[in-house]
């Protein structure tokens, strides 16, 4: 046996992966071995470059100079890398390199012996993404139940309630020192830590909130790492993103849909207490009505007796105002208690607007109050009793003129749309804090002096505004008037006109 042979032997005894190469990296022979591994054979490679021809493009200069290193050594090395196969798999090898030199000291070939370790490599791989996975699911409950004990206490306004959320979520990232995070929610914007809205790394989610999208939430990443690379976002952070901002939805959506439970709890107490008061003021109302019926007659025929004192007129004429006063006073106590039937018919709301300002643009006038009407034109008619409609009217015009103390402007629209008449009164008066807001729909409840309001003037309204089957809503704030929207619906989809009532909110 010949030395080439004995070699060649040798080489296919091997049990790892043998190739030779000369001191450039060309491939001189390789065995058996590696060309089941590499799928090439070797007459096809003899010659060629091995880093060019089985090297991945992105470790190919590195290995060039471990290589070099290791020819210029002289001594046995060690290598990890990848082999490119010819189907485009790629088999990791460990190899271990030795420089042959012949009897004269040249170098006669590099001695490359591998053991393939693709399974172990790719067992790694699945371990490091496994344990990625758990320390993301881990940051993603840690996060998850820091949210939960913060909205533990929902009474908080929901801007304490988000700042604290986005306050806990850069911690739950690789980076927190660089991550900053911004929540845009139904246009309003909450940021917490240094967001950069042009950074070079940028995630995104949109916040859903029962399905509909109601902002996104969005985490920006800066900043390089030792080696000068940029920091990125790991996958597993993306994932936590999404979970986190559905996570916020949930939060948003809880928190109305206890907002509204509550909002109806409080109209159902309230309307559960004016029913009772509207029963006692009725009953009183009826027990009043007949003693002062009989003192407004009795001082009226006084009044008529020949020869009476002056003083004695006098007072008897202060008696039948104030028993006219009186009498006005249970009429309102017998609206709001329903006790007062409805007188409906098909009415022109427009008109019934011109008809009561006819009375009251005297007092606007003298206390500087501009009168502004912006009456729809073809108003649809509405069915209703005409007189407490003008009782509304006045009832909400005295007030906004009482408002003005300083005079301003009363303006008064009416509009149409679909099944609906809507009344709009607004004026540029003095305006309510929220908590006087919340009582003014209270009988008995009044911001004037005792002796210049009973606290019935809104209770009526509302009560006339229910028994027509309508809505009244408020806006207003100190300083920037009130504004008083009333939707009656058309004769069209309106109560019929039998004298029924409407459930009280």
């Amino acid at each position: 046996m010949n030395l080439s042979e004995y070699y060649n032997t040798v080489m296919e005894l091997s049990h790892g992966i043998v190739i030779t190469l000369d001191e450039k990296g060309r491939i001189i022979h390789g065995n058996s071995r590696f060309e089941a591994v590499s799928g090439f054979e070797i007459s096809q490679l003899a010659g060629r470059d091995w880093f060019e021809a089985c090297v991945d493009s992105k470790r190919r200069e590195q290995a060039r100079v471990l290589f070099a290193d290791i020819v210029a050594a002289g001594d046995m090395g060690f290598m990890k890398g990848s082999l490119r196969s010819r189907d485009g798999r790629k088999v990791y090898i460990d190899w271990n390199m030795k420089p042959l030199f012949d009897s004269h000291g040249s170098l006669v070939s590099v001695l490359c012996v591998g053991q393939d370790v693709t399974a172990h490599v790719e067992r790694q791989h699945e371990l490091l993404h496994e344990h990625a996975r758990l320390v993301a699911l881990n940051k993603e409950l840690s996060c998850l139940h820091a949210m939960n004990r913060i909205i533990s206490d929902m009474d908080s306004p929901l801007s304490d309630i988000l700042r604290e959320i986005l306050a806990i979520i850069p911690p739950s990232f690789q980076y927190p020192e660089c991550t900053g995070v911004r929540l845009i929610l139904d246009g309003e914007t909450t940021v917490s830590g240094n967001f950069l809205p042009e950074a070079a790394s940028r995630l995104e989610q949109d916040v859903l909130v029962q399905r509909v999208k109601r902002g996104h939430l969005s985490v920006s990443l800066e900043g390089c790492g030792t080696d000068g690379s940029a920091h990125a976002f790991l996958p597993t952070e993306t994932e936590l993103l999404g979970a986190l901002a559905k996570h916020v939805g949930w939060i948003i959506a809880k928190r109305e849909a206890l907002a509204t439970k509550r909002n109806l709890e409080r109209q159902l107490q309230h309307a559960d207490r004016l029913a009772k008061i509207g029963q006692f003021a009725a009953g009183v109302a009826h027990e009043l009505n007949e003693p002062l019926a009989n003192i407004l007659g009795f001082a009226q025929l006084a009044v008529q007796t020949p020869g009476l004192p002056a003083q004695a007129a006098r007072d008897l004429d202060n008696i039948v105002k104030a028993a006219l006063h009186s009498r006005e006073v249970i009429k309102k106590l017998m609206i709001f208690g329903r006790q007062v039937p409805l007188q409906k018919t098909l009415v022109d709301l427009n008109q019934v607007i011109r008809d009561t300002l006819y009375f009251i643009e005297m007092s606007a006038s003298r206390n500087s109050v501009e009168v502004r009407m912006e009456l729809a034109a073809e108003l649809p008619p509405i069915m209703a009793d005409p007189q407490h409609l003008k009782q509304v009217i006045v009832n909400l015009v005295v007030n906004s003129i009482h408002a003005m103390p300083q005079g301003g402007v009363l303006t008064i629209q009416t509009q149409s749309f679909k099944d609906d008449v809507y009344l709009l009164v607004g004026d540029t008066g003095v305006g309510m804090t929220p908590d006087v807001l919340r009582q003014i729909f209270n009988p008995f409840f009044t911001t004037k002096d005792v002796d210049q309001g009973t606290g019935l003037g809104l209770a009526v309204v509302h009560g006339i505004v229910n028994a027509h089957g309508g809505v009244i809503e408020v806006e207003s704030e100190p300083g920037r008037g009130t504004r008083f929207e009333i939707t009656f619906p058309c004769s069209a989809t309106g109560p019929g006109p039998e004298r029924g009532t409407a459930g009280r909110e």
